[in-house]
């Protein structure tokens, strides 16, 4: 599924082409009112918002699955699949093909100095050039004009290939799966693709972290208690530019659901025994009237 995306602050993520990412552990928030378990697959807010999609609640404990095979039609976000699950003390999520920012870098104009640049690469040796320091286009956003130095490329024939040959998108994932149980939870990711690179990350327990830029950061593996007792633990949350923030895979556990009181069933009343020593009185004969055969 692709759609193609206006020149936003997507734009803006695309050519920065850095991101951060961070292990968090959240400090408790202060949420006094108690809340069920829940699960959703994806949401935004910003200049694109999308609803958390698909989403699953168990107000009484009883075990609520809820399943999308795609997003509402928006040009920031696309998911092949999600599946959110919630249930007493339980919750989790599962998405695969997830794309930000689909056919997002052939929005960007080449200047016409760097597309004659690229044009005269020599087929071997190239790789000691420097970048060019060309300004890039006006991407629409109150931000400070860019140039082709900030882009994350070592040398000219990088910046010839990721420009020329644009990445079908800004993000990629094949796959997100995020559980919790209690006050305990995990997440899995699949690959990581960003601007068409593979990303080695270490598992995200233990966290992993790229040089920070403000114009997009990712986190990875929030996790965080509430007041109510309830416990949180989203996948990835990603902020582009401070415009626009996207949450992959979200599970809230809340406290285990009161089990329902069984109702009590009338009795028979009780009555009291007789004395040993009582002895009924028996019953008045009742008189039953008959023939007698007559005899001689």
């Amino acid at each position: 599924m692709r759609r193609q995306l206006a020149p936003t602050v997507l734009t803006v993520a695309a050519v920065t082409g850095v991101v951060t990412f961070s292990l968090i552990a959240s400090a408790p928030v202060g949420n006094a009112a108690a809340r069920p378990s829940s699960a959703y697959a994806v949401s935004a807010e910003g200049q694109v918002p999308i609803a958390k999609t698909p989403y699953a609640e168990s107000l009484d404990g009883k075990r609520q699955t809820t399943s999308a095979l795609e997003l509402p039609k928006n040009p920031l976000l696309s998911v092949r699949a999600g599946t959110a699950t919630a249930g007493n003390d339980s919750a989790s999520v599962e998405l695969f093909d997830i794309v930000v920012g689909p056919d997002i870098l052939s929005q960007v104009k080449i200047p016409p100095e760097l597309k004659q640049s690229c044009s005269t690469l020599p087929a071997t040796g190239a790789n000691d050039l420097p970048i060019p320091d060309l300004p890039l286009p006006d991407l629409g956003l109150p931000l400070p004009q860019l140039s082709t130095k900030d882009l994350p490329v070592k040398n000219l024939p990088d910046l010839c290939k990721l420009l020329l040959t644009p990445p079908a998108s800004l993000l990629s994932i094949d796959s997100l799966n995020v559980w919790c149980s209690g006050d305990n939870g995990g997440v899995d990711i699949g690959s990581i693709s960003l601007l068409g690179q593979v990303l080695k990350l270490p598992t995200t327990k233990q966290g992993a972290s790229l040089p920070s830029n403000p114009l997009a950061t990712i986190k990875v593996n929030s996790q965080g208690k509430h007041s109510d007792g309830a416990f949180t633990i989203t996948g990835l949350t990603i902020d582009l530019g401070g415009a626009e923030t996207i949450t992959l895979a979200s599970a809230t556990c809340a406290k285990p659901a009161a089990k329902p009181k069984p109702t009590p069933k009338p009795t028979e009343p009780n009555l009291p025994a007789p004395p040993v020593d009582h002895v009924p009185a028996a019953p008045v004969p009742t008189p039953v009237k008959t023939h007698q055969p007559v005899t001689g």
